[in-house]
């Protein structure tokens, strides 16, 4: 069974602005900020991994240092995740894609071990999409031949709290990074607390092999 603790919407602050935009046909906005990212790709050649891994890691760790991210409904119920993992495709050599799922972990040591044998057998297989029905997850996407401004997401369902992000083509040592966040838990000082962390830890990138605490594990 997953944790997850529930949210007292009776004295949870937010609860104004929870019902105000649950009425919105579609509650979600989408931002895009350029990210600083040349140390983390030296880093990563240095050191001799994988680019797309390092990145990915540093944004499922950013994410999981807000917790309004981690928020979703349940039946009739608001809740709170104490960590979420990451869906994230693969290209197969079809050129289609594969999803896989890649739990948080106290280090990047540890991510890579457990994702890189879900790379190489994704990419051997066919393509196909990854279906949950849990909601302790967010989705990431790369998209490395475009250095793009804005992007607008697919969504599963209009008013999904379950973030979607995609980052773009390394250029003049920056990357795009552009997620979909629901305005029902999300506000803009969120969605900023979120971009910050993930620059500190693109521009700090040995603090990825710094084993760190995951909550619920």
């Amino acid at each position: 069974m997953i944790a997850y603790k529930i949210i007292d919407t009776q004295t949870w602050p937010r609860k104004a602005h929870f019902d105000f935009y649950r009425q919105f046909a579609n509650p979600c906005f989408n931002l895009c900020v350029p990210i600083e990212a040349q140390r983390l790709y030296e880093t990563a050649k240095d050191n001799g991994v994988s680019f797309f891994q390092l990145a990915l890691y540093a944004i499922l760790r950013a994410t999981n240092s807000v917790p309004q991210l981690k928020q979703r409904v349940l039946g009739d119920k608001v809740i709170e995740y104490p960590n979420i993992e990451v869906m994230t495709p693969v290209m197969t050599a079809n050129e289609g894609f594969r999803q896989i799922w890649c739990e948080n972990t106290a280090d990047f040591l540890s991510f890579t071990k457990a994702v890189t044998p879900q790379i190489e057998i994704a990419k051997t297989t066919e393509a196909a999409p990854l279906r949950v029905q849990k909601e302790n997850f967010f989705c990431a996407s790369c998209l490395p031949w475009v250095h793009f401004s804005a992007i607008t997401h697919a969504e599963f369902s209009f008013g999904s709290a379950v973030p979607t992000l995609t980052w773009g083509k390394l250029k003049d040592g920056k990357i795009p990074v552009a997620c979909k966040f629901n305005h029902a838990f999300v506000d803009g000082l969120h969605a900023s607390r979120f971009f910050m962390q993930l620059e500190a830890l693109f521009t700090d990138p040995d603090s990825l092999w710094r084993e760190h605490p995951v909550e619920g594990r």
